[in-house]
């Protein structure tokens, strides 16, 4: 599972002009993945991958690897 840097994502969908759920259609997903992606939430790489193919955004310079490296660390210490 995979989640997004916000900010560019945001822009992306702001510069696309769709709603939401114009963007789920267009890359076949539901709506709260779209969702769960401009909240930050993770979300599973699929998903992630046909969003991002639909506003024309390459997966590698969205996905928020910072994050990703704290969130792994946080689930070691448990």
């Amino acid at each position: 599972m995979v989640c997004a840097k916000i900010k560019p994502l945001i822009a992306a969908m702001t510069a696309s002009c769709m709603t939401p759920q114009e963007i789920a259609k267009e890359a076949g997903v539901s709506v709260n993945i779209v969702y769960r992606m401009r909240r930050g939430y993770m979300v599973k790489m699929d998903r992630f991958g046909c969003v991002c193919k639909v506003l024309g955004l390459d997966p590698e310079n969205i996905i928020d690897y910072d994050r990703l490296k704290s969130d792994q660390a946080e689930e070691r210490k448990r």
